[in-house]
């Protein structure tokens, strides 16, 4: 019975200090957050956050292409350059050199 007054007793005189009261209240959250996982989970959410922020900008960028390029495409001659450059072909009053191998 003495013990448990005792404990009892240092218990209240623990509790008479605040800062080690406001110490051990601070620790007990931070083992809290860091046990349940909620801050990895935070930073997680924050990483994933700049990954979509970054890609939502590479996206961006390359709809600013593709649209210049659409813009383009409604153009005779680009077309015409295009089906020369790319399918080798040739216009009406091109000249055409055939060389053997």
């Amino acid at each position: 019975m003495d013990q448990l007054r005792n404990m009892a007793f240092a218990i209240q005189r623990w509790l008479s200090q605040p800062q080690k009261v406001f110490f051990t209240c601070v620790m007990v959250l931070i083992a809290t957050l860091f046990l349940n996982g909620t801050l990895w989970k935070l930073w997680g959410l924050y990483r994933d956050q700049n990954t979509i922020v970054s890609q939502s900008l590479e996206a961006k960028a390359q709809m600013r292409v593709i649209d210049k390029q659409i813009s383009q495409a409604t153009d005779t001659t680009f077309i015409e350059r295009q089906a020369r450059d790319k399918m080798d072909l040739v216009g009406d009053h091109d000249l055409i050199f055939v060389f053997p191998e």
